[in-house]
């Protein structure tokens, strides 16, 4: 079978498509014959050896996909599509090879019509986005709320899931004029064109100069600076990424303690699996009924794995990069 994996921390050339044997199972384990796995940003800081999940090289990556069952014994019937639940602590490797085994309790049987690619896209961003928002930021109805970075997983998931649960308005920013125009053709109405505006220059004029009261921040570096100076006296910003850079500016006076501001990390993995479960359970249903949609930028081969991580991490799609296994 297909895989895609690492032998050394590096690069993106350190990925290497390899020819293994399909796994055999042992008791209480299905297999999955993968038909889409979802790049996400955790997959580069793993290849590169910042974050490790305590694995050592050779490493399948993968943390989201979707794929149909192929053995196994289990309350999960043999030709069932599935996405996965989990990726990275699965019993031999991730979602980035043709056959992964897992526990079926890491899988969600998939409704007749659903969409391969968007079930495939799904968890990661959208799960993370509730958890953030609810969990951590604590969200209440009528609020306004910032996500910028409307072409990340994460800050189009925020502003859906916001505006489903009744927030007053969602802000949102694109970082240039194409995804500006992008964004507000699939129906996002507030986004601020950085290549226009300054993100505290476009909250002020969106919220006439109130600030925002929740901001979820999938992107860190400047734009946290950027952030800080948009909120509210009182709010909340949950830092969730740092797709723009690992360290942030602001004035601590100004901008922080004079606003009173709460500035909280969050990630996913250390929510208690009941409460993670939850916001699974919230998030697929709202996609099964048509609520939410996650966004599917472009497909690879797993051959050109290492073009697809670049192109994710470095082209800045407007959705997600996904390898396809069939």
């Amino acid at each position: 079978m297909k895989a895609i994996q690492f032998a050394e921390f590096g690069d993106y050339d350190r990925l290497q498509l390899v020819d293994l044997p399909v796994p055999e199972l042992e008791p209480g384990q299905v297999l999955v014959k993968m038909i889409a796995a979802a790049i996400n940003p955790l997959d580069d800081l793993m290849r590169r050896g910042i974050v490790t999940l305590g694995k050592k090289p050779p490493v399948i990556l993968g943390n989201e996909g979707v794929g149909v069952v192929a053995a196994g014994e289990s309350d999960i019937p043999v030709g069932t599509r599935v996405m996965f639940k989990s990726g990275y602590f699965l019993p031999r490797g991730g979602t980035w090879q043709e056959y992964v085994v897992t526990q079926p309790q890491a899988l969600q049987p998939l409704p007749d019509g659903t969409s391969d690619l968007e079930a495939a896209a799904l968890r990661t961003g959208f799960q993370g986005a509730q958890l953030a928002l609810t969990q951590k930021g604590g969200f209440q109805a009528g609020q306004v709320v910032l996500s910028p970075g409307v072409g990340g997983s994460v800050g189009n998931a925020v502003v859906q899931l916001a505006l489903l649960q009744g927030a007053a308005r969602v802000i949102t920013t694109a970082g240039s004029a194409e995804k500006a125009q992008t964004a507000r053709e699939l129906g996002y109405q507030d986004v601020i064109d950085l290549s226009q505006e300054k993100l505290r220059e476009g909250t002020a004029r969106l919220t006439d100069g109130a600030g925002v009261d929740l901001a979820i921040d999938s992107m860190g570096g400047y734009i946290t600076g950027e952030i800080v100076a948009s909120m509210k006296v009182g709010g909340t910003i949950v830092i969730i990424g740092d797709a723009a850079g690992s360290e942030a500016r602001f004035n601590i006076p100004r901008d922080f303690l004079s606003r009173d501001l709460h500035i909280l990390g969050y990630r996913t993995i250390t929510t208690p699996p009941p409460v993670r479960e939850q916001a699974f359970t919230t998030i697929f249903d709202l996609w099964v009924a048509g609520r939410v949609k996650p966004i599917v930028a472009r497909t690879f081969p797993p051959e050109q794995a290492a073009e697809a991580q670049r192109y994710q991490m470095e082209g800045r799609p407007f959705g997600k990069v996904l390898l396809m296994f069939e």
